[in-house]
């Protein structure tokens, strides 16, 4: 069953590179959710976010610039992608720079998205002195009307755009029935793995669509990228990330800024799909990435990808996962599949998988089975008088203790481990801490 994403009314951002596309994404949402860099373009995929302005509700789409000059492969694949977001939208914002003035580039994307037929809001960014404000009769040249001029740096003009973007949605005119977002009842699913570990593939295979660039160079995907979707009555957000590269591999600020924004995502996933290359095996990077998952104590999946070209060299699956349970510390019995990302095969199983995941660790537990489990508890260091849940996602426990410093890491964790199989909590990080008691005088 295809999945079935949310019928937003879609604003998707366009322009050649560098004119301020991102920055305009980041001031609307005011937060950094695109990367944006001085010296030059750095989205490279379509980047969407849900937005609520004047009583309407729109998704936002931010694209790559568009270049027809290059001819690379790369080039070729953000070109898809920004024709694909062309082709969604219901509007469109075509952004200009103030500053470079018209270019020949502006008038190749005029002509492309005159045959999109959209409705379309010219907006000449970097408009940030009187000078610049003169030069806005010459953009009526490009013949959609009225400039806006805006400045995505400073703030000036955007909510005149807003204005503008709302008074255009009719009501009633969206692909679908109006739904309000439902981002907070979904499970957010982060994607993650080392450069070229097929993350991208991944996202694509599940939505049954070519919705990240995929390409065959490390590091193509720079951004995390939501796309909000169900499957099978299941709601999901899925979260593409970029790959987390070892510190000796970072060479520049924006793949800098790239892995903080996929740490930044694990803390706020409910489960992390951790995407391992089957004929490399786990690496180092890979026992990185799943520190910094079991850090932040977040369920997750091992995903062993491209598991056909395994196969193919005679790689057996049983020895295969023996190898990752005895090397792979505090695995807390996570689950492993073996699939195929562009095969699409057991895709389905992940998010399975996943929502089976989220819906373990949100669960609350009653105080009087928690105390039931505790007193079936054999435990030398220190009495144990009682416990309490403290909070879920993950799960925390606070267990009264008679002499809490007397509790070593491996009894803690014994603990751990009971409570984990007691309450069916496999694959999914538990937290108990310990209180002294305290005594009345």
């Amino acid at each position: 069953m295809k999945p079935t994403k949310y019928n937003f009314h879609k604003v998707v951002i366009v322009g050649r590179p560098n004119v301020g596309k991102s920055t305009l994404f980041n001031r609307i949402l005011q937060k950094r959710k695109a990367i944006v860099e001085e010296f030059g373009p750095t989205t490279r995929d379509r980047i969407t976010a849900i937005v609520k302005w004047s009583g309407k509700t729109f998704e936002l789409i931010d694209t790559p610039g568009l270049d027809f000059e290059k001819k690379e492969n790369l080039s070729k694949l953000i070109e898809k992608q920004i024709m694909f977001g062309i082709k969604e939208a219901d509007q469109l914002i075509f952004v200009c720079d103030a500053i470079s003035g018209i270019l020949q580039m502006d008038y190749r994307i005029c002509d492309m998205l005159r045959k999109a037929d959209k409705s379309i809001i010219l907006a000449v960014n970097k408009v940030d002195s009187r000078n610049l404000m003169q030069k806005m009769s010459d953009f009526y040249k490009l013949g959609f009307g009225e400039p806006m001029s805006i400045s995505s740096l400073h703030g000036l003009g955007i909510g005149d755009l807003l204005d503008k973007v709302a008074d255009n949605i009719v009501l009633g005119s969206s692909k679908g029935p109006g739904r309000e977002p439902v981002e907070k009842h979904a499970v957010k699913l982060a994607v993650i793995g080392k450069p070229n570990a097929g993350k991208s593939s991944f996202v694509n295979g599940v939505l049954e669509e070519d919705r990240i660039t995929v390409s065959d160079i490390p590091g193509t995907t720079r951004d995390s990228i939501d796309t909000y979707f169900e499957k099978d009555r299941k709601s999901f957000v899925i979260i593409d990330t970029a790959g987390i590269r070892s510190k000796g591999k970072i060479k520049d600020a924006v793949t800098y800024f790239s892995i903080l924004r996929t740490e930044e995502t694990i803390k706020k996933s409910d489960v992390t799909v951790i995407l391992i290359d089957a004929p490399l095996g786990i690496t180092k990077e890979d026992h990185r990435i799943i520190d910094i998952v079991q850090k932040n104590f977040r369920p997750f999946i091992l995903a062993i990808n491209k598991w056909d070209l395994a196969e193919k060299e005679g790689v057996n699956k049983i020895g295969y996962e023996k190898v990752i349970r005895e090397n792979v510390r505090f695995m807390y019995n996570a689950s492993i599949v073996f699939m195929s990302a562009l095969k699409k095969t057991n895709l389905a199983e992940v998010l399975d998988l996943a929502y089976e995941l989220a819906e373990k660790t949100k669960k609350n537990f009653s105080t009087s089975d928690l105390n039931s489990i505790l007193k079936s508890v054999e435990f030398n260091p220190t009495r144990l008088y009682s416990i309490r849940q403290m909070k879920n996602s993950p799960p925390e426990f606070e267990v009264i203790v008679k002499n809490p410093e007397s509790i070593k890491t491996t009894d803690k964790s014994c603990l751990v481990n009971i409570f984990r199989k007691k309450l069916h909590l496999e694959g999914v990080p538990v937290i108990i801490k310990f209180r002294k008691k305290e005594f009345k005088q």
